[in-house]
């Protein structure tokens, strides 16, 4: 792993761990994806309650997502949040076009910001993280970014300690458990691909001083939270001399390259458990997939009443609740397996035409462990 500490007062690192090392950001990246939106609102260029039409391309985003379809609406304000507290894909590359006219246009903004931030290691080619050989970071620069983020838009920081998000009459639940885990958390940002492992930026304030952390290549959710709260811990009883005296004078390290943190083997073997539909062994027929939820109890209740809707276009259908892991955390997936193709695509025209979120699952898709839904 790659970590760093740093006085968001003061910039000094209080300990780091090849923290000028490149790695894979994963959805760290929305760190400059929302730092991009805040300055288009200060600057006028559009604003929180402006309406945005979702493109073919934001729809198409694999999760994690909204579930937001192409020529629907969302608010400005609703994306942004969207990005924060739910890692959503498809509001993220939504920003990016209103902001820049294309995600690709919108990455190079991204990476002109980064390097203007001081970010000098890094470099974006997407909106999202979402894996790209080419987009790389630092832990000494995602700590940069959270104290520009502080520093910059001091009244729309406290949107980063949103623990959940209102989203057509469901509370979706924040994938950032360090802030109900660690005492004074208040951001910032969870990411996980394969590639880059479990990554966080956190930040927390204890008697009036806050600090920085960031972990890069956790193996897994709870060995990255425990080691942020071990490092936060520490920096907080640190009271000599730091480690470096100014994160932004750190000297960049050398040229190697990131490292693949979790073998493919490592991925598909991800925590996933099934409840009903199967048992928790190969999973029926077609599916369809109405969220993720934070206990299993509201899973199930959402696949009864769905199922309930679509008893006029549903001749078959098992419930099935499935324990997941998104960005580190614990969710559980409500879903009806055991569809015919056609079924499944009515089933979603149905519950999208109320509005709510549906998505129909191949076979293929639905039993792949390392399929983006789990």
């Amino acid at each position: 792993m790659a970590s760093i500490v740093v006085d968001a007062g003061t910039g000094q690192v209080l300990q780091q761990v090849d923290a000028t090392r490149v790695w894979h950001p994963a959805s760290l990246t929305k760190l400059m994806t929302v730092y991009l939106a805040f300055e288009a609102l200060r600057a006028g260029q559009m604003t929180a309650d402006e309406t945005l039409t979702v493109s073919e391309t934001a729809a198409a985003q694999p999760e994690t997502k909204l579930g937001l379809r192409a020529g629907k609406t969302i608010s400005v304000a609703q994306a942004i949040k969207a990005v924060i507290v739910r890692s959503a894909n498809d509001a993220a590359v939504l920003l990016g076009e209103r902001i820049a006219g294309s995600e690709d246009a919108f990455a190079a903004m991204m990476t002109a910001k980064a390097h203007e931030l001081g970010m000098t290691r890094t470099v974006f080619h997407n909106a999202t993280g979402l894996p790209d050989d080419g987009q790389v970071t630092t832990a000494r620069d995602m700590a940069l970014l959270a104290r520009a983020l502080m520093r910059d838009f001091p009244d729309q920081y406290p949107i980063f300690a949103s623990t959940n998000l209102q989203w057509h009459g469901q509370t979706l639940s924040t994938y950032n458990g360090l802030l109900s885990a660690y005492q004074g958390a208040d951001g910032l940002k969870t990411g996980f691909t394969c590639a880059s492992g479990y990554n966080l930026v956190g930040s927390a304030l204890r008697d009036g001083r806050r600090l920085i952390g960031v972990v890069l290549g956790g193996r897994s959710s709870a060995e990255r939270n425990g080691e942020m709260a071990r490092l936060l811990d520490a920096g907080f009883h640190i009271l000599g001399a730091p480690s470096f005296p100014d994160v932004a004078a750190m000297p960049d390290g050398d040229s190697q390259p990131p490292p693949r943190q979790l073998s493919s083997a490592e991925c598909s073997t991800l925590p996933s458990t099934a409840i009903g539909g199967g048992g928790g062994g190969k999973l029926p027929g077609w599916a369809v997939i109405f969220g993720a939820f934070p206990d299993q109890a509201a899973a199930r209740k959402t696949v009864d009443q769905a199922r309930k809707s679509l008893q006029a276009v549903l001749k078959h259908g098992q419930p099935a609740v499935i324990r997941r892991q998104t960005e580190g955390t614990y969710r559980w997936a409500a879903l009806l397996v055991g569809l015919a193709q056609e079924e499944a695509k009515a089933a979603c025209r149905k519950i999208q035409s109320s509005g709510a979120y549906c998505l129909a699952l191949n076979p293929d898709v639905l039993n792949s462990p390392t399929a983006l839904w789990r």
